[in-house]
């Protein structure tokens, strides 16, 4: 198992342990002698807490026999998968309070993400993908406006783009170049696919993960040699491995 898939494990069980330490905390205060005060909100208090630490804990189990196995248990895979976007949040601040950065715990949740849907061994056929690509992937020099449409690049070879439109022509996939999250949005409620392959940063990634879900989301980080959101850069290799774990290939340049 990846050290970056750990790090979202590990930050999960230490918050079971907090979960579990109010838990004590609040049977020892029902069960003092005097007559606790507000006893009936507690009591409720206790029940959620205590749903909450089994559901944390099952999942915690469930998703490394996952991760190791490499394979997915149907009939439990949404549960677990809305577990996990349910508590990153909490993770995403115990990781603060810890002193790890936000980066980090969103890198794991990412691998957590991703290898949760590579067990499912989900594909879907080549226009049932969508493709979300940040618009900084451009060269930020360059005159041609690709955010309403991804082809009217010209291919000259400055940024990523070129290689990817070749990828997308090859896999007959759709795509967007996007601005940020309203955009993204708008392209999946109007393209309506079954499954996304977005590159991202890290904190695009993990709220278009959240924010998508149910629908099935592959992150990919893209790499930013000069800052966040400037000429950025994406392997076209990682994005074609990633179509071939995506995409059922014997319908690919097959019209449908």
């Amino acid at each position: 198992m990846k050290p970056k898939k750990r790090l979202f494990l590990g930050l999960s069980l230490f918050l079971f342990g907090i979960i579990f330490l109010l838990l004590l905390l609040l049977a020892y205060y029902l069960r003092s002698p005097e007559e606790p005060i507000f006893r009936f909100p507690i009591i409720v208090a206790f029940v959620c807490l205590m749903l909450l630490a089994l559901a944390v804990l099952a999942s915690l189990g469930i998703i490394i026999f996952i991760l190791i196995a490499g394979n997915s248990i149907s009939v439990l895979n949404r549960i677990v998968e809305k577990v996990v976007v349910f508590i990153f949040p909490f993770i995403l601040h115990l990781g603060k309070f810890l002193h790890i950065t936000q980066d980090k715990v969103q890198r794991s949740f990412i691998e957590i993400n991703n290898g949760l849907l590579e067990a499912r061994r989900l594909k879907v056929l080549p226009h049932e993908l969508l493709i979300l690509l940040p618009h900084c992937l451009q060269k930020d020099t360059c005159p041609h406006k690709i955010t309403r449409d991804p082809f009217n690049c010209h291919r000259c070879g400055n940024c990523p783009i070129h290689e990817l439109l070749s990828l997308v022509e090859e896999w007959g996939v759709k795509v967007r170049v996007v601005t940020g999250g309203t955009l993204a949005r708008k392209a999946v409620e109007v393209l309506k696919p079954r499954c996304i392959l977005a590159v991202a940063c890290e904190r695009d990634l993990t709220s278009g993960i959240i924010d998508s879900f149910p629908l099935p989301v592959w992150g990919l980080l893209n790499e930013r040699p000069y800052g966040p959101c400037f000429n950025t850069f994406v392997s076209s290799e990682d994005v074609e491995k990633a179509l071939q774990r995506l995409v059922k290939r014997r319908y690919v340049n097959v019209s449908v």
